[in-house]
């Protein structure tokens, strides 16, 4: 027998083991009365080699399995049960009434050894550490310390419309994916770090731009195999010396931090700025304005989750580094993606723009000319804007949680358990005419005050919901609308030759726009 032959027999194997396996899971759902949506990591290897998109992936799951009247469907990957859940009130029930079940996200990528910093992100903190760490970070994104830094997102949103008329100096067109880039990265440079991301003293990417960029999460064919390897194989992965982050980026971030802490306790000097937030949480100074709850406290009441316990090593110069990463990961990408969409919209929805900048200029021309942080949060319709936006193009697209305990699911004969996951389709749910009639409509009136009581808040979740969910939240949204205000201020958005109708999307981790986002802008003259 030739080699070949030797090899399609061995394929010929595998493929009849897997066809065994995934029919004997199906049986272990439906036999609950749980449709099977099929293997999770099929579906997403799959989509990498084809291009499509997770966004059309998560819709396309969805609508198949809200035809059949599915309130939950089950799906495994890795050998891991995935169960999807469809319906508002059995969300709510996971996220919020039994969130004891499911304190922890998503935790089956093991960390390999050259991610020295992923392990110390709140993101993937578990159980009593999750619990320790949110509640000491928590006062650092309450209203008053975001307010503080409220100039600096100013700064970033002028810096922006200078960049853009240079931009636009001999032609109209160009693709705000860049100018966004430089502003989500100043953004963060200043407010989370005092750095001085240099992103708009030159055209080309800075360092600090090119590090961000290196957190980015993609899936293509050669990502899925090198994540492949890490999970399947974790000790050759951390033979071959991978890791889920690059090297570099985790080297500069981490020079760069530790440098500041230590300048600053060299010098014994202040900022005004997250690191500082952390030291002082680090001490227990770190404290919620008086009469303002955290947003830990705020959150559906948390029941048990063990014992007590302390943030231990989570918050030393490394922990401090290490959630700095974080927020450049969960920041950069989540807010360039809404501010992106939002100029799309904005550029396919003339009349929405319209009334959009009317309020821009009746704030401002009450304001003296400038944004205060109470005269961004004073624009309704802008806040009409941004959660349409959402709604419409989610950054990202699903959630999940793991199960610390067997779970009854409400409502069915399913039994989670511990060990498995839950997922919540945002996407699907975003896009359901149950929720909200004529979803590809975009339509900022749904989100007025007399329609947002309407809403099913357990169908519109671009930030989550629960104690787990986004703890940055009020920091994304308000340098969202510190950028748009200054964007349609000055500029009138309008889609270009290259402007891509209808939108098609990259395969990554949130929602971008496939070849970039060209769009024409046209200064005003004030």
């Amino acid at each position: 027998m030739s080699i070949f032959a030797i090899i399609l027999a061995i394929l010929a194997l595998l493929i009849a083991l897997l066809y065994i396996l995934e029919e004997r899971t199906r049986r272990q759902f439906e036999s609950k009365g749980v449709p099977y949506r099929g293997n999770v990591t099929y579906s997403f290897i799959l989509n990498a080699f084809t291009g499509v998109s997770f966004i059309q992936n998560f819709t396309r799951t969805y609508n198949r399995l809200k035809s059949l009247n599915a309130k939950v469907a089950g799906g495994s990957d890795f050998g891991i049960t995935k169960l999807l859940i469809l319906d508002p009130d059995i969300i709510k029930s996971v996220l919020v009434k039994d969130f004891d079940h499911f304190v922890d996200r998503a935790g089956h990528i093991p960390t390999p050894k050259n991610d020295y910093l992923f392990a110390k992100m709140l993101l993937v903190l578990k159980g009593d550490q999750w619990k320790a760490l949110r509640s000491k970070l928590s006062p650092a994104f309450t209203t008053g310390k975001i307010k503080r830094l409220f100039a600096l997102f100013d700064q970033s949103g002028k810096k922006l419309v200078k960049f853009i008329e240079d931009e636009t100096t001999t032609t109209n067109e160009m693709d705000l994916s860049t100018g966004y880039s430089k502003f989500a990265m100043d953004v963060i440079a200043s407010a989370v770090c005092s750095m001085n991301s240099k992103a708009f003293e030159e055209k080309d990417p800075s360092v600090f731009e090119k590090m961000g960029d290196k957190l980015r999460l993609r899936f293509g064919a050669k990502d899925m195999i090198h994540m492949l390897v890490i999970v399947l194989a974790p000790k050759l992965a951390n033979l071959l010396g991978f890791s889920i982050f690059d090297m570099e980026m985790q080297d500069f971030f981490s020079s760069a931090i530790k440098g500041s802490i230590h300048d600053r306790q060299e010098k014994n000097e202040k900022r005004n700025d997250f690191i500082q937030l952390m030291l002082e949480a680090r001490e227990d100074k770190l404290k919620a304005e008086e009469g303002e709850l955290s947003t830990f406290e705020k959150d559906a009441e948390i029941k048990s989750v063990g014992k007590a316990s302390t943030s231990g090593d989570m918050l030393d110069d490394t922990g401090i580094v290490a959630n700095c990463v974080l927020f450049v990961l969960a920041g950069f990408d989540t807010t360039q993606s809404l501010l992106l969409f939002c100029a799309y919209a904005l550029a396919l929805n003339q009349d929405v723009q319209d009334k959009l900048r009317e309020e821009v200029e009746t704030v401002l021309e009450d304001n003296g000319g400038e944004f205060s942080y109470e005269s961004i949060h004073k624009m309704t319709y802008l806040d009409m804007v941004i959660s349409e936006t959402l709604r419409v193009y989610p950054p990202a697209g699903i959630t999940e949680r793991t199960s610390t305990q067997d779970y009854q699911v409400p409502g069915t004969d399913y039994v989670l358990k511990k060990g498995g996951s839950i997922q919540v389709n945002i996407a699907g749910l975003h896009q359901d005419p149950e929720y909200f009639p004529e979803p590809e409509k975009f339509d900022p009136e749904r989100f007025s005050m007399e329609n947002k009581a309407k809403i099913n808040q357990y169908a519109y979740l671009p930030f989550g919901a629960g104690p787990r969910n986004c703890i940055g939240m009020r920091f994304a949204l308000t340098e969202v609308k510190v950028a748009i205000s200054h964007l349609v201020h000055n500029f009138r958005i309008e889609p270009s030759q290259k402007t891509l109708i209808p939108m098609k999307y990259t395969n990554e981790n949130s929602l971008k726009p496939k070849g970039g986002m060209f769009l024409a802008l046209n200064k005003i003259q004030h």
